[in-house]
């Protein structure tokens, strides 16, 4: 169980017209769906659950994760591998992008 930053690149750079949004906000955000993955744009705080493994890039904006285990800062282009952590928070990205294992 962590949440740690990876190289950059080692998520997968998935193109934005491959993800399907929905008329409403969820959580604040626009979210887009591609399979099991998510591209989420617009949100000051948006909780994700990973019982397996979430790979994060941000894409834009500067803020930080908060977890059971403790937080940790980002910006843009940082990507963050969060296995088996539960619940988590994405705090200050204007859009993030989650591949889910």
């Amino acid at each position: 169980m962590h949440l740690r930053k990876i190289p950059e690149g080692a998520a997968a750079d998935i193109p934005e017209e491959n993800f399907v949004f929905g008329e409403g906000k969820v959580q604040g955000a626009k979210l887009g769906k591609s399979g099991g993955n998510l591209l989420v744009k617009g949100a000051k705080r948006f909780k994700l659950y990973a019982e397996g493994t979430d790979l994060v890039k941000i894409i834009s904006g500067t803020g930080h994760f908060k977890w059971k285990g403790g937080e940790t800062d980002f910006s843009p282009g940082d990507c963050f591998e969060a296995e088996a952590v539960g619940e988590y928070e994405v705090n200050g990205s204007e859009k993030f992008l989650v591949v889910r294992k």
